[in-house]
């Protein structure tokens, strides 16, 4: 008799061990709780020149729809801006792994500017599409086009899911992170960077942190420096998740809410 019940709770306490984490799963964001401000735009589309200053490393070159390299731009292997009207342009950058083609348009009331992005990435029939709206913060120059000035970013109107969600697992002191944009890691939890796979960059690393059993504290770093923070925090019932995405350049928080699917 004893033996079987040696044999049981070690049988109880394996399982107990191998238990599935109260973060495995894939996670979906509601666009509905998005909360907070992504960071601002900085443009100057006049004399037929295209300038970016919020761009990273900033640009400028002309506004004729040809494809140009950018120094020191990893995500971009060549950008070209067309101006389509006197409150459109039409920027298109093709990446290492997918091209993007993004029409902004300024309201007629000049306030407000939606971004309308279509991505096309290998193996996939259809373009992904995501909208986006910024207001406008400062004005555009006289004589300039009205999408020049600075516009910070409010809300995704429409996001696909393959953007917003994310899987992640937790299991024997390691955090696994996956999602179809930002690639893929598994490190252990409170340990060194681990490198962060499939992005189409391959230049990043991660980090990760538990403060407490409900929260998780992500960054992701280049060569040593700071690019991104997020924090998952589960609910109290484990229901719902929210992401606090945190750019430690300007300090922005921008906040979403997921479910698990």
């Amino acid at each position: 008799m004893r033996a079987v019940i040696l044999a049981t709770a070690l049988a109880l306490a394996s399982a107990s061990a191998h238990a599935a984490s109260s973060f495995d799963g894939r996670w979906v964001d509601d666009l509905k709780t998005q909360m907070g401000e992504a960071g601002s735009d900085v443009y100057l589309v006049a004399s037929g020149i295209y300038k970016c200053d919020s761009c990273s490393p900033p640009r400028a070159y002309p506004a004729d729809g040809k494809a140009r390299a950018v120094a020191g731009d990893t995500y971009a292997k060549s950008e070209s801006v067309t101006v389509v009207g006197p409150r459109t342009m039409v920027t298109r950058i093709v990446g290492p792994d997918m091209t993007r083609e993004t029409t902004m348009t300024v309201a007629p009331d000049d306030k407000s500017a939606t971004y309308v992005s279509l991505d096309q990435w290998p193996g996939k029939p259809t373009r992904l599409r995501t909208e986006y709206l910024a207001k406008r913060t400062a004005p555009a120059p006289a004589g300039a086009n009205a999408v020049s000035g600075s516009w910070l970013g409010v809300a995704y109107v429409a996001v696909p899911e393959e953007y917003r969600s994310v899987e992640l697992k937790e299991a024997d002191g390691r955090f696994s992170r996956s999602n179809f944009r930002h690639g893929h890691y598994t490190a252990e939890i409170g340990g060194p960077a681990a490198p962060l796979t499939g992005d189409g960059q391959d230049i990043y690393q991660a980090t990760i942190r538990a403060p407490d059993a409900r929260t998780r504290v992500e960054s992701i770093l280049r060569d040593g420096k700071l690019v991104i923070v997020r924090t998952y925090s589960l609910s109290a019932d484990g229901k719902s998740m929210e992401t606090a995405v945190r750019d430690p350049m300007d300090g922005h928080i921008f906040r979403t809410t997921s479910y698990r699917k």
